[in-house]
């Protein structure tokens, strides 16, 4: 699951990505916002002229990175408001910038250290954040299935 389309599991998305984001930011996150939301570095929907149809040629390629956890970032709904499908500069500075310089979340703050979002830097970056929640959640070879684990955790006492 953590290596399928995360963004279409709409009941554990937000959750998983509040969890890794803490994870990353070692404690040191704040959450005070009345609702966050989960965008897309890649687009859904990219312009025909953009970069980014040159980094993702084909439909199949911008459909086999699009919903990952390695394109998902956090965002306050205020910011989320305003998404556009700009060029990757320009949603780096529009979106995951703020006036005191960086976004309040960790998974977000890594989008600025990269030049460019191609497939190479998003399967990195997936393979990381996996590996993150794997150690995190004490999940591989005979250990229970985050299906399982989020259950647990969600729903029983």
């Amino acid at each position: 699951m953590l290596n399928g389309n995360l963004y279409h599991e709409a009941k554990i998305r937000l959750y998983v990505l509040l969890r890794l984001d803490s994870e990353l930011a070692k404690g040191q996150a704040s959450y005070n916002y009345p609702i966050i939301t989960v965008e897309h570095v890649l687009p859904q929907t990219p312009e025909a002229n953009s970069v980014w149809m040159t980094w993702f040629p084909t439909e199949d390629m911008r459909q086999q990175y699009t919903h990952k956890l390695g394109n998902l970032v956090l965002l306050a709904r205020k910011k989320n408001s305003q998404a556009q499908n700009y060029d990757f500069d320009l949603k780096k500075q529009k979106y995951f910038s703020t006036a005191k310089g960086v976004s309040p979340f960790a998974l977000t703050t890594m989008v600025l250290t990269e030049k460019q979002w191609t497939p190479g830097v998003l399967d990195a970056r997936q393979n990381r954040l996996v590996n993150a929640l794997k150690t995190l959640w004490n999940l591989g070879p005979n250990r229970p299935s985050l299906v399982r684990f989020l259950y647990m955790v969600l729903f029983c006492d």
